[in-house]
């Protein structure tokens, strides 16, 4: 059985070009490629170039680099969208909870679906949706 050798990589823009660094004490090389549709293959034949072995031995791991005038931007705008995911699962836990309590009260599907301005239809589909904290 052969083993695979895992080699990890960064690949860059630069300019009109992609440069791939490895991080790999035995690869002491870079390489680079126009086309980000080309980094992978490039890398796993540089790598197994320099390291004189048959190319089907080695997995080359590439993370692409985002250019520091973006990273910031990018970090926020996912810190943004995961707070904003996790306040819609607990609006639409209290949402559900709501309904719940009305229905333990007594209302029925279409009274608590004119009182919070839903369809009985859309109440009953929330009252029977199963707590995502559960």
């Amino acid at each position: 059985m052969m083993t695979t050798r895992t080699i990890e990589a960064t690949a860059s823009h630069e300019g009109k070009w992609w440069e791939i660094s490895f991080h790999d004490d035995d690869l002491d090389t870079v390489t680079s490629t126009r086309s980000i549709n080309d980094v992978e293959s490039m890398a796993t034949d540089a790598a197994a170039l320099w390291l004189d072995v048959d190319p089907a031995t080695i997995h080359v791991h590439v993370t692409y680099a985002l250019p520091e005038a973006y990273r910031s931007s990018w970090e926020t705008a996912q810190k943004k969208a995961a707070a904003a995911r996790e306040a819609e699962a607990d609006a639409a836990q209290m949402r559900r909870t709501v309904i719940a309590n009305l229905r333990a009260d007594g209302y029925t599907l279409a009274e608590a679906g004119k009182l919070l301005g839903l369809s009985k239809g859309r109440v009953h589909q929330l009252a029977h949706t199963p707590s995502a904290h559960a």
